[in-house]
């Protein structure tokens, strides 16, 4: 069952529990509010210990064979879209209170499903999708939480006490939610590999993952429809949708010409394009959630991008798979 992963399930699933939010703002709020957030957590190390399950060392070795090419698609993945944001930014195409959001999105490393799915069905190479896909991971976490720091922080004094203060209050969240059940997972998959080659094992770690950001779209959307009126919500998604949409462009034509760029056969470049194009919804909501900005009043501006931006990748990702496929015909 690759419903969700081919990206329109999980659409639907992503807008039904946005729906769902909408219509029923007090349970969704109480439900993430109830037992300090402890429905919020469980879905949180969930993810990040399946992700660690999922993890294939060989795969990881794979893509060490050509170096240059993973630095490149590396530097694309979290390097790309921060210049694309910040050239919107320097030539006042984008506002400044949407900078901050826009480069943690920016930072977020590749959806692995997606990515992995796009690539198979339009001729790329799925095995070299999913080691590049995989490192982001790795590495996304750090990224994220490093340039959040310096958003949140005194941008005139990166060593004051500011900084100090906000790596010791995050790092060890960080740790616990994020490190911990990536290594717990892929311990396990080390002894029980099993798991993996059933029917509803497959299926587990397919999909669980997909509803776990469901269900954290869910308590997000409770959490910004109890802070905000639902009228405003809607003037941000009229805001946001041409600014991402020419946002998702711009990045999808700067992925071209990244991947073009290097020496690499055309499935590499397919796969390349992939990874830079699809921005990871699993770790950018529990991110937000354990940095602690869930907690402050502009949590609708951190969520809001990071949600729309997903529709948005997915849906206009489907007309290049099709022109992809056509043309390796």
């Amino acid at each position: 069952m690759r419903v969700f992963p081919n990206g329109l399930g999980f659409s639907i699933l992503l807008a039904s529990s946005l729906t769902l939010a909408w219509f029923s703002k007090d349970s969704a709020n109480v439900f993430g509010q109830w037992g300090g957030g402890i429905f919020n957590h469980a879905a949180i190390i969930l993810i990040f210990f399946l992700q660690g399950y999922k993890m294939k060392r060989t795969e990881l070795f794979k893509i060490w064979h050509q170096p240059g090419h993973t630095i490149r698609v590396q530097v694309g993945i979290f390097l790309g879209p921060a210049l694309i944001v910040l050239c919107a930014w320097f030539f006042d195409l984008l506002t400044p209170q949407w900078l901050p959001p826009f480069i943690l999105l920016a930072c977020l490393p590749t959806t692995i499903a997606s990515s992995v799915v796009f690539s198979e069905k339009a001729g790329g190479d799925p095995g070299f999708t999913l080691g590049q896909a995989t490192l982001s991971n790795l590495l996304g976490p750090v990224i994220v939480f490093f340039a959040w720091v310096y958003l949140q922080g005194d941008l005139t004094d990166l060593y004051g006490t500011r900084i100090v203060d906000l790596i010791g209050l995050s790092l060890p969240k960080i740790i616990c939610f994020t490190v911990i059940p990536i290594m717990i997972g892929w311990w396990i998959a080390q002894r029980h590999p099993c798991f993996a080659s059933k029917s509803w094992g497959k299926w587990i770690i397919g999909n669980v993952p997909l509803i776990c950001i469901a269900w954290l779209a869910y308590l997000a959307m409770g959490q910004v429809l109890s802070q905000v009126d639902a009228q405003i919500c809607l003037q941000l998604f009229g805001e946001l949708l041409l600014p991402l949409s020419l946002g998702w462009g711009a990045l999808a034509i700067f992925a071209w010409l990244w991947s073009q760029g290097a020496e690499m056969n055309r499935e590499r470049r397919v796969s390349a394009f992939f990874c830079v194009t699809q921005k990871s919804l699993a770790t950018g909501l529990p991110m937000i959630q354990i940095l602690g900005v869930a907690e402050c009043q502009a949590f609708v501006f951190w969520v809001f991008p990071l949600i729309l931006f997903h529709f948005i990748q997915l849906l206009l990702g489907f007309p290049i798979l099709h022109l992809l496929k056509r043309e390796s015909k």
